[in-house]
């Protein structure tokens, strides 16, 4: 795989870019560059904010998927 996957593959997973960083051996920089790059082509998308506007509520939006404040209880 290219390092470019190995980023995507990690943020998917709902990594944060300096955990992806640290786990693949890059530098921040490579990392934010290599997302950069896939938001620009349209691979990712980039939340607008953080996570805070959850609903706590067993029905979330997708976008709440992975966010450690939308857990389910």
């Amino acid at each position: 795989m290219s390092t470019f996957a190995d980023v995507l593959r990690e943020t998917d997973r709902g990594l944060r870019p300096a955990v992806v960083a640290a786990r693949l051996g890059l530098s921040l920089d490579v990392v934010t560059a290599a997302l950069d790059h896939a938001a620009a082509v349209g691979l990712v998308v980039r939340p607008a904010g953080g996570c805070s506007t959850c609903a706590p509520a067993p029905v979330r939006p997708v976008g709440c998927a992975g966010c450690p404040f939308a857990t389910g209880g």
